[in-house]
């Protein structure tokens, strides 16, 4: 997964989650496909979350969401003044 233009492995990031206090969390959902031929493809996905506090596990928190949302720092542009 790449965070700040580094690219870090899942069990890196995981041990960082961790460290800030989410719990890792196993989560399954049905996803689907409506451009299936004949109709609607679903399947099960299963997945880990990142919960913190009352969170409950969905997609949501996703445990590479919330890592992008807890870790990447946002670059802006700064002004020629």
């Amino acid at each position: 997964m790449k965070i700040n233009g580094f690219e870090y492995s899942k069990e890196e990031v995981l041990e960082a989650l961790k460290s800030k206090g989410y719990l890792i969390l196993r989560y399954s959902y049905l996803a689907s496909d409506q451009t299936f031929p004949g109709g609607v493809q679903t399947w099960e996905v299963h997945d880990l979350c990142a919960v913190k506090g009352a969170d409950l596990p969905s997609e949501k928190n996703l445990w590479e969401n919330v890592a992008i949302k807890e870790f990447q720092k946002e670059f802006i542009k700064p002004k020629l003044v």
